[in-house]
């Protein structure tokens, strides 16, 4: 937050993408599949390839937003 204020960058938009930033290298594992993972019998390997597709279209979304708010 100190780097935006010195950019004189918004702050809420700042704390927007930090948030966003954290919460989208979630996407590659996500911590709540696991238990279903496990009641289905699937291991994690099973479902990355899906779970890095949505975390690829979420980026361009994202990033889309971020450019243009």
């Amino acid at each position: 937050m100190p780097s935006a204020k010195n950019l004189n960058v918004s702050l809420p938009k700042t704390a927007m993408a930090l948030a966003w930033g954290d919460a989208w290298t979630n996407m590659i594992q996500p911590f709540y599949a696991l238990p279903a993972l496990a009641i289905a019998g699937l291991k994690a390997k099973d479902i990355m390839g899906y779970e890095l597709v949505i975390m690829l279209i979420t980026d361009v979304f994202m990033s889309a937003v971020f450019l243009f708010l």
